[in-house]
């Protein structure tokens, strides 16, 4: 388990700010190149973004005239990015894991045929052939993420809607804690979150844990994590503010928080070792809504929007953390 604590610790870091942001976090000088002209083909928010290694999927999402069918492929050798598929339902505000082989699996969100409910279909983009194929989801989920851990896959938070869309009626938090199983595409329940909410979640040393969110009325600090071995749950500390419509990565011993819905260039980070949380100032774009992964010692911060009339971003914001332990 993890111990609690009440600490906090307020860092003030110099950066700049660029269409996509190379910087060394903490402090610690980088000698790697600002990575200026990496931008997404497509300006998007909403969308999910994973990694198999070597490559950055980001998928779906949306922006003012509608939601995306597209995969996106950013190559961070070769600095590039481009366009590998547009076959997919169109969604966004969905959750995706890679399986660690050739398949990214696509689940849940918000599609053009769910009407404003959660999409039932899973879509399984094949990272090799760049082709889609598709199977079923029982209990689908809007707003929902999803983390691996130990070769398992877990699918938390999120909500759903009861009636139609049009009605008016806010998206239902949902508590549920699910296991996917990709030998028998099926998903089965594993726990329930202590207080239901759309959430962001990461794993580290065998317990996945959701950072924050929001219920449809309240914004969320806590942070609670999920022993799957054992079946119980703990907490970390609270983060220093509320936080909703973000995006987290682990890199080492370090969590990192990009974003609010309010506080837009809001960045905290959680240390492990030392059980603080920082405020910090890295130089980050304002965004919410977006997508963050780690390749090597990086980490990219992707699309994302700014305002509620759904404006999207094309940034792709890179902070090299090769000297932050």
């Amino acid at each position: 388990m993890f111990a609690l604590t009440s600490d906090l610790v307020k860092l003030g870091l110099k950066g700049f700010t660029a269409s996509a942001v190379l910087l060394a976090l903490a402090g610690c000088a980088s000698s790697a190149p600002a990575q200026e002209n990496l931008t997404l083909s497509e300006p998007r928010y909403g969308h999910t973004a994973v990694t198999d290694g070597r490559y950055i999927y980001v998928l779906g999402g949306a922006r003012e005239n509608g939601v995306f069918s597209t995969v996106e492929r950013i190559d961070p050798q070769t600095n590039s990015s481009r366009i590998i598929s547009r076959q997919l339902i169109p969604r966004r505000y969905a959750a995706a894991i890679f399986d660690g082989n050739e398949s990214i699996y696509i689940f849940g969100g918000q599609s053009r045929q769910s009407r404003g409910n959660a999409e039932p279909s899973v879509d399984i983009l094949n990272t090799r052939s760049g082709r889609i194929s598709r199977t079923r989801m029982h209990d689908p989920f809007l707003f929902n993420n999803a983390v691996e851990l130990d070769s398992r896959y877990y699918i938390l938070g999120g909500g759903q809607r009861t009636t139609n869309p049009d009605s008016g009626e806010p998206v239902q938090p949902r508590s549920v804690v699910n296991a996917y199983d990709f030998e028998e595409m099926q998903m089965y329940p594993l726990g329930e979150l202590p207080v239901p909410r759309e959430t962001r979640a990461f794993a580290y040393q065998g317990q996945v844990c959701a950072v924050g969110g929001y219920d449809g009325v309240e914004v969320y600090s806590r942070v609670d994590c999920f022993d799957p071995e054992q079946q119980t749950w703990s907490r970390l500390p609270d983060t220093p503010m509320p936080v909703s419509a973000h995006s987290v990565v682990v890199h080492n011993d370090t969590l990192y928080v990009f974003g609010d819905y309010t506080n837009l260039t809001q960045v905290m980070t959680y240390d492990f070792a030392e059980q603080t949380w920082a405020l910090v100032d890295i130089g980050y774009q304002a965004s919410r809504h977006n997508a963050a992964v780690v390749v090597d010692d990086k980490i990219y911060v992707i699309g994302g929007n700014v305002e509620g009339s759904g404006r999207a971003l094309d940034t792709i914001q890179v902070f090299d953390v090769s000297n932050k332990s």
